[in-house]
């Protein structure tokens, strides 16, 4: 089929190409390539249906694509496919990549890599942090040795998701860059973590703080003996989630944050 359109990435970004195609009311295929991957774009009289790169399909390939600076598009009239991994109203869903195009340029300043390794800053104050589970669930994985892409893996969530979070402890002091992977991440804690962590969970539930603790290592298929230190800020994620009172578990969390510096 005769291709209709194609160009740089650096003289009109994939944007500007989808803009058009949506005021267009285009049928067809947009192939985006670089040095290293491909992509592929579908629409359908203008609204985007299916999206994929690689291992990556529908809004997750296409803000990838999106992403990208330099490389090569072209697109093909009528190129059908019967995959649709887009549901969102494309005008709706251009609105939001912009805006996500615009969060990355910043957080990119911080992480320019996924291979990027991130360590708890022994030089921040949590006085004013409040994590929310789904930053509690990161921050359990950052351990000095884990890379931004293997916490992706290791979470299950969108790249986007997982380099907000860590953009924004990182800005309030919380995490550092590490110079390099940190092989003594997986030794045992000393029994003084432990000693800490139920008088200060004792102090927010009562009694039941040690039978909490010991639960919670099971679960995460540990013993206290052996405990390794890369596991730390997930107990403590769990066994916080046993406070009922908001103000006791921020009073914990910030707490038990200073803790994970020591070990």
């Amino acid at each position: 089929m005769a291709e209709s359109l194609a160009g740089n990435i650096s003289d009109m970004s994939l944007l500007e190409v989808l803009k058009l195609f949506n005021s267009g009311k285009m049928n067809g295929q947009l192939t985006v390539e670089n040095n290293k991957e491909q992509g592929k774009i579908y629409v359908k009289d203008g609204q985007l249906i299916h999206c994929e790169s690689g291992s990556k399909s529908g809004n997750d390939a296409l803000i990838f694509l999106l992403d990208w600076d330099e490389g090569h598009f072209s697109f093909e009239n009528n190129v059908e496919t019967q995959e649709k991994s887009i549901s969102t109203p494309t005008e709706q869903l251009l609105l939001d990549s912009a805006r996500m195009i615009n969060e990355w340029k910043d957080i990119k300043k911080v992480i320019p890599s996924m291979d990027i390794v991130f360590l708890l800053s022994k030089k921040s104050s949590v006085s004013a942090i409040n994590l929310k589970p789904e930053e509690w669930k990161i921050l359990a994985q950052i351990n000095g040795n884990r890379s931004v892409k293997e916490i992706v893996a290791e979470t299950g969530k969108d790249e986007l998701e997982v380099a907000k979070v860590i953009f924004q402890l990182h800005s309030v002091g919380l995490l550092e860059k590490a110079e390099k992977a940190d092989k003594s991440a997986s030794v045992s804690v000393d029994e003084s973590f432990f000693s800490e962590i139920e008088k200060e969970l004792s102090k927010a539930i009562g009694p039941m703080a040690s039978i909490i603790i010991d639960e919670a290592i099971e679960d995460i298929g540990q013993t206290r003996n052996a405990f390794p230190n890369d596991k730390i800020a997930d107990l403590v994620e769990r066994v916080s989630g046993e406070i009922e009172n908001e103000d006791d578990k921020l009073k914990f969390t910030q707490i038990m944050i200073e803790s994970l510096k020591k070990f």
